[in-house]
C-alpha cells in the first residue's frame, strides 16, 4: 500500500522564496541601521567624550552594544536559532530605544539645536535611529514564522519522543 505523503506541505519554509527574500531585505537593512547608524551614534558620542562627559560616553558604549545585539539577533533568525535571535533582537532594540531616549533628553536639556534651522538637535537623532525598527520587526518576523513552522514543530515533536525513549529505557542489569 502506497504511503499518503500529501499532508506534508509540499514547499517547505526553508526555500520558501518569500522568506528567502525577507532575511536578505532583513540583513541588508540590520548592516545599514544598526551598524551604520546606531553603532556610529555611539562611535560618535565616545570620539567626543571630553566634550560630553562621562554620561554620554556610557551612553554611546551601549548604543553599539545595542547595535551588537540586534546585528546578532539577526544572524540568529537566518540561521533559525528562533528564541536566541527573539531575545538579542528585542534586548538590543528596547536598549536602543533607551538610550536613545537618554540622549533626546540629554539634548533637549542641553538646548543643542542645529545653528542653521534652530530645530532641536534630538529630533535629528531621533529621525536617524527610529528606522532600526523595520529590521527588527522583520527579524521577529521571521523567527517568529519559523519557530511556529510545520517543520519546526515536527522537529520538536521528535526531540521530545527521543527524550521520552530514552528516559523510559530499562536500566542497565546491575551485575
Amino acid at each position: 500500500m502506497k504511503k499518503n505523503t500529501h499532508s506534508i506541505p509540499s514547499r517547505t519554509l526553508k526555500r520558501h522564496p518569500v522568506i528567502y527574500v525577507l532575511k536578505w531585505i532583513m540583513m541588508i537593512l540590520t548592516v545599514v541601521l544598526s551598524v551604520f547608524i546606531v553603532c556610529m551614534v555611539g562611535a560618535g558620542l565616545i570620539y567626543n567624550h571630553k566634550s560630553y562627559g562621562t554620561k554620554l560616553t556610557v551612553v554611546g558604549i551601549l548604543f553599539i552594544l545595542s547595535g551588537i545585539f540586534m546585528v546578532t539577533g539577526g544572524v540568529l533568525a537566518c540561521i533559525k536559532k528562533n528564541i536566541a535571535s527573539l531575545s538579542f533582537t528585542v534586548s538590543g532594540f528596547a536598549l536602543c530605544m533607551y538610550m536613545l531616549y537618554l540622549l533626546a533628553d540629554h539634548a533637549d536639556r542641553s538646548g543643542w539645536s542645529d545653528k542653521y534651522t534652530m530645530s532641536p538637535i534630538s529630533d535629528m537623532y531621533i529621525s536617524r535611529v527610529i528606522p532600526v525598527i523595520i529590521p527588527v520587526v522583520l527579524a521577529v518576523f521571521i523567527a517568529l514564522v519559523q519557530f511556529f513552522s510545520y517543520e519546526a514543530a515536527e522537529a520538536r515533536r521528535e526531540k521530545r519522543r527521543l527524550k521520552k525513549e530514552k528516559e523510559n529505557e530499562p536500566a542497565p542489569p546491575i551485575i
